[in-house]
C-alpha cells in the first residue's frame, strides 16, 4: 500500500506545506482490464496516529504495517525538528529565561532547571564542544555577558554592542528583526518525503509545551 502525500504551496505562509490529508493507495488487479489498477482505500488526516477502524478493516496486515512505517517516519521526522530547533535556539532560550529570573520571575523546579543546564553542559562536552580550561589572566569576555548580550543576532549587533560597552554607552538596546531564514528545498528521497520543518516544529512545540495540537493545524 502507497500512502501518497502531495505536499503543497501554502498561499498564506508563502512556502511548502504538508496537505490536510494522504490518501491511501493499494494496486487491485481489473480483471476485465486483465492488468493492475490504482485504487484508493480511503483517505485521513496528515497528523492522525490511529486509523478508523472501518477503514482499519479493509486493510491487509502488510498495508497495516506500510500505514504505521508512515506514522514512524513522520513522527520521527518531526521529533529531530524539535532537537535542532531547541538545539538552534538554546542560546535564546537560556537568555529569555535569565531575563525572567532577573525580573523576579521563579522557575516551576529550580532543583530541575539546575539538573537540565548541567546536563546540557554535559551534553555539550559529550560531542565535543567543550569550553575547556580558562587560563590565568584577564577574565574571559564569555564571563562578562548579560541575557541581552546573548539576544543580539548578526555580527553588526555583536561589534556595535563591543563598541558600546567599552565606551560605557550601553542602554536599553532595540528590537531586532532576524532575517527571514530561506531553507533549500530538500532533495528527493526514496520512500517518504522530508516534510517541511516548519510544519515539523510547529506541531511538534504545540505538543512538547502546550500539551495539544492547538488551532489551525490544517488551515495552512
Amino acid at each position: 500500500m502507497q500512502v501518497a502525500v502531495r505536499l503543497r504551496q501554502s498561499e498564506k505562509l508563502g512556502r511548502v506545506t504538508v496537505p490536510p490529508t494522504v490518501a491511501l493507495l493499494r494496486y487491485a488487479y481489473d480483471a476485465e482490464a486483465k492488468r493492475a489498477r490504482q485504487e484508493r482505500v480511503g483517505t485521513v488526516p496528515f497528523w492522525t496516529d490511529e486509523l478508523p477502524d472501518d477503514l482499519k478493516a479493509q486493510l491487509t496486515p502488510e498495508e497495516r504495517a506500510d500505514w504505521q512505517t508512515f506514522v514512524n517516519d513522520r513522527n520521527h521526522q518531526q521529533e529531530r525538528a524539535l532537537w535542532r530547533f531547541c538545539l538552534n535556539n538554546s542560546v535564546r532560550m537560556l537568555a529569555y529565561a535569565s531575563k525572567a529570573l532577573q525580573a523576579g520571575e521563579k522557575p516551576a523546579s529550580p532543583t530541575l532547571a539546575r539538573k537540565a543546564v548541567k546536563l546540557f553542559t554535559q551534553s555539550m562536552d559529550d560531542a565535543g564542544f567543550g569550553e575547556g580550561k580558562a587560563g590565568p589572566g584577564r577574565p574571559r569576555k564569555d564571563a562578562e555577558m548579560d541575557a541581552d548580550y546573548l539576544l543580539l543576532r548578526t555580527p553588526e549587533e555583536f561589534e556595535q554592542w563591543e563598541r558600546l560597552k567599552d565606551d560605557g554607552e550601553i542602554k536599553d538596546l532595540p528590537n531586532f528583526i532576524p532575517p527571514e531564514a530561506q531553507k533549500p528545498e530538500a532533495p528527493k528521497k526514496k520512500g517518504f518525503p522530508e516534510y517541511p520543518e516548519g510544519d515539523l516544529i510547529a506541531r511538534a512545540l504545540r505538543l512538547a509545551f502546550v500539551g495539544g495540537e492547538g488551532e489551525g493545524d490544517d488551515s495552512a
